[in-house]
C-alpha cells in the first residue's frame, strides 16, 4: 500500500533556509533513521527539538526530517526558535549583545510555549503560530495560525532548545555535534552579507560565549535521544553519548591543541590569547565540552587514525590552575609504530612533559619535519625546575 506524502508548514519568516538536496546516501540512510525512530514515539502529536552550536546545521536537518517524516504520511510543522526572539526595538532596556546577555535576554520563552509549545501540546488545540516576530523584518506573525491535525509533528530548532524553559515539551531530542571553531569559522562565513568583517566575533564573542554559558548551566547532552557528529555534512555520524567526538586536524601543518577541562572560560582564554601571540602558530585547537574530563588515552584513542601526527596537545586542569598555563605535550606514537630501541629512546623521558604555550610551535614544527625528537623536548623540559619547556636557550 502506498503511502501518501503528507504537507510540511513553513514558517511564514523570511529567516529561511532552502530544504538542501541530498549530497550522500549515508546522510539520506541517517536521516531516515531519525524519523523512523521519531515515528516509533507514537500516533498523536510529537515535538522534536534539535539543538547544537550556531552553524552546526540544525535548520539544515530539521528540513531533511520534516520531508522524511512528511513522506511517512504525517503532517509536519517546522519552527525555529530565531523566530522567537525579543523585538529589536526593545533592546535598550537589556544587554543582547555580550555573550551572557545574549543568552539570558534574546529569546522570548513565554511566546515560545504561548504560540507554539502549547497549542502543539493541547490536544483541544487546532492551531498554533509558527513564527512571533520575523528576525529579519520585525513583523510580527503571531496572528498568522497553521492548523494543528491530531498525528501533527513539529519539529524545532535552535540553540538554547534544551533550557529548562521550554526542556519538558520535547518528545525526541537531537544534539548536533560540532567542535567550537568549526561553528565560529561556518557562522562567520554564512553572517558575513549582514555583519561583514565583524562576523567573527560576533561568533566568537557572544554566540560561543553565551553557549558555554548554556552548556555548562543547563547540560542538556546526557538527555538526548541523539547525538550526530555533523562535522562533514556528507557523511554524519551517530555518537554514543558515552563516548568522545573523534578528532582531526584541519590542517596536516596545523598542531593539535585539546581543551579537557571546562571550569573557568577566563583563565581558558588566557591559554587562547597566549597560544595566539606566537605569530608563527597554526593551530588546531578542540574546544567542545564533550572533551571535558577527558584522559591522555582518550585523546590518543581520538587521534589514532591521524598517521602524520606524532604530538598532540592537553590544555587540562593542571594548564588552568598553574601560573604558566603549561600544556600537556603527549607523543602519539606507540610501541607498534617503533622497534624496541626506537620506542626506548623515544620514551627515555616518558611519553609526556609540560610546554608553555610559547613551545607549542617549535614542538610540533620540529617533530613534523623530523628536525628534533620527542625526547630532545621531555630532556629540557625535565632539566626545568618545574619540569615545563621554555623554549630551548
Amino acid at each position: 500500500m502506498t503511502v501518501q506524502r503528507a504537507d510540511v508548514h513553513l514558517s511564514p519568516s523570511t529567516w529561511q533556509q532552502p530544504v538542501p538536496a541530498a549530497i550522500s546516501a549515508e546522510r539520506t540512510s541517517l536521516v531516515e533513521e531519525m524519523a523512523r525512530a521519531v515515528l516509533a514515539r507514537g500516533p498523536g502529536r510529537l515535538l522534536v527539538g534539535i539543538d547544537g552550536f550556531t552553524a552546526a546545521g540544525k535548520t539544515s536537518f530539521g528540513h531533511e526530517l520534516a520531508e522524511r517524516i512528511a513522506g511517512a504520511g504525517r503532517p509536519v510543522l517546522r519552527a525555529t526558535l530565531d523566530d522567537f526572539k525579543k523585538p529589536w526595538k526593545d533592546r535598550h532596556l537589556y544587554d543582547r549583545e555580550s555573550g551572557e546577555g545574549y543568552y539570558r535576554n534574546a529569546y522570548d520563552y513565554e511566546r515560545v510555549r504561548s504560540l507554539l509549545l502549547d497549542p502543539v501540546r493541547s490536544p483541544e488545540a487546532d492551531s498554533c503560530a509558527l513564527c512571533g516576530i520575523d528576525p529579519l523584518t520585525q513583523i510580527d506573525h503571531s496572528a498568522q495560525r497553521t492548523p494543528l491535525a491530531p498525528d501533527a509533528v513539529l519539529v524545532v530548532d535552535g540553540v538554547f532548545a534544551f533550557r529548562p524553559e521550554i526542556d519538558d515539551y520535547w518528545d525526541y531530542r537531537v544534539w548536533l555535534d560540532v567542535d567550537a571553531e568549526l561553528s565560529v569559522r561556518r557562522g562567520a562565513e554564512r553572517d558575513q552579507n549582514w555583519a561583514g568583517s565583524d562576523a567573527e566575533a560576533i561568533h566568537r564573542d557572544r554566540y560561543l560565549v553565551a553557549e558555554r554559558i548554556y552548556l555548562a548551566e543547563v547540560d542538556p547532552l546526557p538527555r538526548m535521544d541523539v547525538l550526530v557528529d555533523n562535522t562533514d555534512f556528507a557523511r554524519p555520524r551517530l555518537l554514543d553519548p558515552q563516548r568522545r567526538p573523534s578528532v582531526a586536524r584541519h590542517d596536516d601543518f596545523d598542531a593539535l591543541v585539546v581543551r579537557t577541562d571546562y571550569e573557568d572560560e577566563s583563565t581558558w582564554q588566557e591559554v587562547r590569547t597566549a597560544l595566539a601571540d606566537d605569530a608563527d602558530l597554526s593551530a588546531h585547537v578542540v574546544d567542545d565540552p564533550a572533551w571535558a574530563g577527558a584522559d591522555v588515552e582518550e585523546v590518543l584513542a581520538a587521534v589514532a587514525g591521524d598517521e602524520e601526527l606524532s604530538v598532540v596537545f592537553l590544555a587540562d586542569r593542571t594548564t588552568m590552575s598553574c601560573a604558566h598555563r603549561a600544556l600537556l605535550a603527549v607523543t602519539t606514537l606507540t610501541r607498534a609504530d617503533c622497534d624496541d630501541e626506537e620506542y626506548a629512546w623515544l620514551t627515555e623521558f616518558g611519553t609526556r612533559f609540560r610546554t608553555v604555550p610559547a613551545g607549542v610551535h617549535s614542538i610540533h614544527a620540529n617533530l613534523s619535519i623530523g628536525n628534533m625528537g620527542f625526547e630532545e623536548f621531555a630532556a629540557e623540559a625535565r632539566r626545568d625546575p618545574d619540569g615545563v619547556f621554555r623554549n630551548f636557550e
